[in-house]
């Protein structure tokens, strides 16, 4: 194919993103991911960023669309740097879109032009998208990468079951003994709501914030409430899910009141959860365990071939068998004084970072020698 066969564009409008949506979606399917769907980035578009900072970086040939880099300015230390699109804001799992490795290479290419540095934050460890960049990248700029945290999900095949006796006989009795504490306070229902209507998501989308802000998040300010930013993509992102039949808002309630919830959609005959909260006065039952546990059971019933918790795996997910996606970060700092000014600010944050973390196992060390 003639190199320049291929067009290739930056966009920075929400409205030209929105009119190439269904050939965005016809690519993204390939990647079986609703976080790399158009809706996605067109809800982050809309509420995550000025849209004079928008640059997604599109390929065409002979029309269609064949790759795209859905990236975004942001201000870091008096620099502007590219980053993917709502990654730093929400930390879910990323990418770029592409037919082939052909059309991935003139992406690249393109990214690298722009002569910005750049960070690609937890994209899949397998994808050519790293080794990409080293080849493109050679004497104009440095190329860094570094593990980052995996996302866990469960594999469904099988019965359900049959994956319930695979759990670990200790976490099964500790799930049926705080089930069973439950429903000796009242009758115990489990909802998944599935609204067909945007009609119907304000008074589910005000249940479910409402019970993530009920404990320890709202402390901490990191629920949705206290969020301005992230409650209004996923009210953004939940009515275009909704539109398309995949949203799902999902209740534990114990005599009629509602103490955990689970936002997420249903796509690519996956089960994606978005958010989970649970009222922390019910701790003592671990409704969030209970309530993952049974959308895990409907995930099965549904015939659906995985369950993603997404974000990053965490502690309390280990009650389940389940795999990971490694995800790893790529860093570009080209060849310009601010790259280069870039590269020298974060090895030498790297540095101190390793320093620390040398210094507290010898301190850990030298304290476990201290006679009592």
């Amino acid at each position: 194919m003639d190199v320049y066969d291929y067009e290739v564009d930056v966009l920075t409008r929400v409205d030209t993103m929105r009119s190439m949506a269904a050939a965005w979606d016809v690519l993204a399917e390939k990647f079986g991911s609703p976080l790399l769907g158009a809706d996605w980035f067109l809800a982050c578009a809309e509420t995550l960023c000025a849209e004079s900072d928008l640059r997604v970086v599109v390929v065409r040939l002979k029309d269609a669309i064949c790759a795209v880099a859905p990236l975004v300015v942001v201000r870091r230390g008096g620099v502007e740097w590219l980053e993917l699109l709502g990654v730093s804001v929400l930390y879910e799992p990323a990418g770029f879109l592409y037919d082939g490795v052909e059309s991935l290479q003139h992406l690249v290419r393109k990214i690298i032009s722009l002569r910005m540095p750049t960070v690609l934050a937890r994209i899949p460890a397998e994808s050519p998208i790293e080794a990409t960049f080293r080849e493109r990248t050679r004497y104009r700029g440095v190329v860094l990468s570094r593990k980052t945290a995996d996302a866990a999900y469960v594999c469904i095949t099988g019965g359900w079951e049959d994956y319930f006796r695979s759990i670990s006989g200790q976490r099964r009795y500790d799930y049926q003994r705080k089930r069973k504490r439950m429903e000796r306070l009242g009758q115990v229902v489990v909802r998944v709501e599935c609204p067909s209507s945007r009609a119907d998501l304000p008074h589910l989308l005000e249940e479910a914030f409402r019970i993530e802000g009920a404990g320890w998040k709202a402390r901490s300010g990191s629920s949705l409430l206290a969020n301005e930013r992230v409650r209004t993509f996923i009210a953004a992102y939940s009515e275009m899910a909704c539109d398309r039949g995949a949203l799902r808002v999902c209740f534990l309630e114990v005599q009629g009141e509602a103490i955990a919830t689970i936002l997420g959609v249903q796509d690519a005959q996956r089960f994606w959860v978005l958010k989970i909260g649970y009222d922390e006065e019910w701790a003592r039952c671990s409704p969030g365990i209970q309530l993952t546990m049974e959308t895990l059971r409907y995930a099965f019933e549904q015939g659906l071939e995985a369950y993603e918790f997404l974000g990053s795996e965490e502690p309390w997910q280990a009650m389940w068998p389940r795999h990971r996606h490694a995800l790893t970060s790529l860093m570009l700092y080209p060849t310009s004084l601010h790259g280069l000014l870039c590269l020298s600010e974060d090895l030498h944050q790297f540095a101190m970072r390793r320093a620390q973390q040398m210094f507290r196992r010898f301190a850990k060390k030298t304290d476990s020698h201290v006679p009592e």
